[in-house]
């Protein structure tokens, strides 16, 4: 019981030493001179009802991210700058606690899929140390530091990612519970329904995610347990109302019309099988680019898992080969090498209109092949996601979340106008598998190396960006 005390003391101050730090940095942040100017003229000058009726009938139907920046651009910077600094903490430790409990590991991890028992004695991600703790933490400077700019520094961005991302992960909780633990109190879906809401209208991406794993989660315990529960099913239909609610706005085929002409003219005309190329190139140059750090995270975990199983067969060495391989090649850009890298999207303003959309033509050899090689590796990763696991389904849907999290701009005329933001979904989906696996790791000192090498691989990236951070701090 001391000890017990003593671990949530501990980590009460580390989220605390956390929440400071991020706040003294959003002291250096204000309002941008584009969305967020133009956010705080209409907030100040109409009332909460006439804002969010206005917005729903001529532009979105993200009600709830509405209504929060209405709130926070009324309430002012110092109140986002606390309460952002708290949904950082918040998303920190929600895809920690929902990692813990969908860690699972097969007995003796052996290379035969046995019967698995939870990672984790109490399913308590504080049983891993304050290591496992800041690697979480330090997903953050994983991402590509624009992505963690839109989504998280700029005001009006954070507020529709980070602050609804996170209450999507939370509404998550009592899922996971349900599903893993075979129960979970009434009162944490009760909780877990304003958050639902907040996170299923408020960005499309969020809310597909959040309701695609409420129904699975739903469906397996209902047969798992012969019985529909009640709390579960009710958060998810509350989660499918919310969702639609935001698909029916009246502004959403106006603001679409509008960006088309802004953004992509040419989205009307082009042809299926075109519009499927770009989506494609946009996707794979995203994971060669934005979200390499992930994957290498993902497939070093899984080296690890490998190595500690006591057979391996050839299956075994095959992934231990294509992971390492993978891994090596990813981190090759840092070293200036971009050969894996460049799959010839030629777009480098994605603030102006787009009026050559980009056309398989228009790619060399060089490109086809990196297109070919992150195509393969994506696959590959499926499997291995798979086999490492255990056949751990929920970690695969994972994997699947968030390639789907950013297909599903292929419906947007704005996929590259709407920035490096769109890729935060993924790499928070990645996080949270990198860490379910890493819970698996048996042997401390070896998982110790890996957290720090996570962290150590977080300041290295974003050390080397610091160029492109000025233009979202000024220190």
């Amino acid at each position: 019981m001391r000890d017990g005390m003593k671990r949530r003391y501990i980590f009460f101050v580390f989220w605390i030493m956390m929440f400071v730090a991020i706040c003294l940095v959003l002291t250096q942040t204000g309002y941008s001179d584009g969305d967020d100017a133009w956010f705080y003229r209409y907030t100040d000058q109409m009332g909460f009802f006439e804002y969010l009726s206005w917005r729903y009938e001529t532009w979105v139907g993200r009600m709830a991210g509405e209504a929060l920046v209405y709130l926070a651009f009324s309430l002012g910077l110092p109140f986002w700058r606390v309460v952002n600094a708290m949904m950082l903490v918040l998303l920190t430790a929600g895809i920690l606690r929902l990692a813990a409990t969908a860690a699972y590991v097969t007995e003796a991890g052996d290379a035969e899929w046995g019967e698995r028992r939870p990672a984790l004695a109490e399913q308590d991600y504080r049983e891993m140390g304050l290591l496992a703790a800041a690697a979480g933490a330090s997903g953050f400077l994983l991402m590509s530091v624009e992505t963690l700019g839109y989504a998280a520094v700029w005001v009006n961005g954070s507020i529709f990612y980070t602050w609804t991302f996170t209450c999507g992960i939370w509404a998550l909780v009592p899922f996971a519970e349900l599903v893993f633990k075979g129960k979970a109190e009434g009162w944490k879906f009760l909780c877990a329904l304003l958050p639902a809401v907040i996170a299923s209208m408020s960005v499309e991406q969020m809310g597909a995610v959040l309701f695609a794993f409420e129904l699975l989660a739903l469906g397996y315990s209902t047969y798992r347990d012969c019985r529909v529960n009640v709390y579960a099913l009710v958060q998810t239909l509350v989660t499918a109302l919310a969702f639609g609610i935001l698909f029916a706005a009246p502004g959403n085929a106006l603001r679409v019309q509008s960006e088309i002409a802004t953004w992509m003219p040419g989205y009307e005309t082009i042809s299926f099988g075109h519009h499927l190329f770009i989506t494609v190139q946009w996707l794979l140059s995203s994971f060669a680019n934005e979200n390499k750090l992930f994957l290498c995270g993902i497939w070093t975990a899984g080296i690890l898992l490998l190595c500690q199983r006591e057979r391996k067969g050839t299956a075994e060495y095959f992934l231990l080969g294509g992971a390492g391989i993978f891994t090596v090649v990813s981190l090759l850009p840092f070293a200036g090498i971009t050969v894996f890298s460049d799959l010839g999207m030629g777009i480098s303003d994605i603030t102006v209109r787009l009026d050559h959309v980009p056309v398989w033509s228009d790619l060399a050899g060089m490109h086809v092949f990196a297109l070919v090689w992150w195509t393969v590796a994506l696959v590959f990763t499926f499997f291995f996601v798979w086999r490492v696991s255990g056949g751990q389904m929920v970690l695969v849907l994972a994997y699947l979340a968030g390639i789907a999290s950013e297909a599903i701009l292929f419906f947007s005329p704005t996929m590259y106008a709407s920035g490096a933001r769109v890729y935060y979904l993924t790499d928070l989906l990645y996080l949270f598998i990198l860490l379910a696996l890493s819970f698996g790791v048996r042997e401390g000192r070896r998982r110790g190396l890996f957290y720090a090498g996570v962290l150590l691989a977080g300041l290295i990236n974003f050390a080397a960006q610091m160029p492109v951070l000025r233009a979202f701090i000024d220190f």
